[in-house]
């Protein structure tokens, strides 16, 4: 449809702001990254829309907490985490061995301000992501507590704030936690 023909359906004027057609763009790019790093296909990294802002600035690097010793990647909601869910996180990370320095804990914020896909930028081994992101990655969600494996291990968990106040939900989570990190109850 052109915008003459577009026209005739719209009785308002429409506005297009700038910033959000290159977050826009630069999801749209990420998310066929990620697609193509999944079938294992070069990118050519041209695009056949560039708006200027998006050529003259480099993505900034995903900002993470932690020391990513372990190569484990771990995303959850939001901008920040509360103390009360940071404590419930790293309760669950310390009952299958895992400190900060094991893992780069990244908020949805980070993501967002980055521009850069953390597959391609981190390349983690494993990943966890916790909530619901308004991020690419959202894509390659099948459902919570599933563990897929391409294009690294991974599985999507509910909100920290939903696991620590539901016992039906914190089981499947260690039990997914067992599975992914080859844990057995002794």
């Amino acid at each position: 449809m052109n915008s003459k023909e577009l026209s005739l359906l719209l009785s308002e004027d429409i506005f297009v702001i700038r910033d959000e057609i290159t977050e826009k763009i630069a999801a749209d790019e990420m998310a066929l990254r990620m697609k193509l790093a999944a079938e294992n296909v070069d990118l050519v990294e041209e695009s056949p829309i560039e708006p200027e802002s998006a050529t003259e600035r480099d993505p900034e690097p995903i900002q993470y907490e932690g020391s990513f010793q372990k190569s484990i990647l771990v995303i959850h909601q939001g901008e920040t985490l509360p103390e009360q869910s940071r404590d419930f996180l790293f309760k669950v990370f310390r009952a299958v061995n895992l400190s900060l320095r094991d893992i780069a804990l990244v908020s949805e914020k980070a993501l967002k301000d980055s521009n850069e896909d953390p597959l391609a930028q981190l390349e983690p081994n494993k990943m966890i992501l916790f909530g619901s992101l308004h991020h690419p990655l959202m894509k390659m969600k099948k459902d919570n507590y599933h563990i897929s494996q391409e294009p690294v291990e991974y599985f999507f968990a509910d909100e920290l704030e939903e696991l620590e106040n539901n016992e039906g939900l914190k089981r499947k989570l260690w039990n997914t936690l067992q599975v992914f990190f080859n844990i057995k109850k002794q």
